[in-house]
């Protein structure tokens, strides 16, 4: 078997909604298009030179990604304008064809801003996403991920960047901080911790 890490490109957004779908979702209940509105397309068409996939060769098939947004505050006003309003639409369209998860794909309609969570990005302008199927994990692929996107912001003047996850995520969490990230800021709900938010300055 032979991985491969190239440059993100278009095409491979059937690939990354498989592989988000194999690690956050029991079965396949998402409806494609509102997961790549959501978490893929924004990031492929905008700026795919700042993401990588780990290609199997044999198959041709992405089996992990990282997707960036090199600024965070154009990110969030592109999506406010463009995509939310594409995801509406579209939940609307399987509302009335009565689709059969609507309250599982409802989430993929939540959306705040750095600045409504509290948290200041200024010195850690890009974030990231990064997954890969549970199969190919611990095998060190996630750190050839994170060294060449974090090689590629320096090359580009990035100065830093962060990320969101969940504050139980303790082996994601325990992965980040490894490899140089530290924490920078929690959202509570209720009282309790539910994200972590962790950044690394370059």
């Amino acid at each position: 078997m032979q991985i491969i890490l190239r440059t993100s490109k278009s095409t491979d957004e059937h690939d990354i909604a498989k592989i988000i779908m194999a690690c956050h979702w029991k079965m396949p209940v998402a409806d494609h298009e509102l997961l790549a509105l959501r978490w893929i397309r924004q990031f492929l068409i905008t700026e795919p030179q700042n993401g990588y996939v780990l290609e199997h060769t044999a198959s041709s098939k992405a089996v992990g990604y990282i997707t960036c947004a090199s600024d965070t505050i154009a990110y969030e006003n592109e999506f406010e304008n463009t995509y939310l309003p594409k995801l509406k639409v579209r939940y609307e369209e399987l509302e009335k064809q009565s689709f059969a998860y609507l309250e599982e794909n409802r989430k993929l309609l939540f959306f705040r801003r750095n600045q409504d969570i509290g948290f200041d990005a200024t010195e850690y302008p890009a974030h990231l996403h990064i997954n890969i199927l549970p199969e190919y994990q611990r095998s060190g692929y996630g750190r050839l991920l994170l060294s060449a996107y974090e090689e590629n912001l320096r090359s580009r003047g990035v100065r830093g960047y962060h990320l969101g996850t969940g504050a139980n995520n303790l082996k994601g969490i325990s992965f980040y901080t490894k490899h140089g990230l530290e924490l920078l800021h929690t959202v509570y709900k209720d009282g309790q911790p539910v994200t972590s938010i962790l950044g690394k300055r370059l």
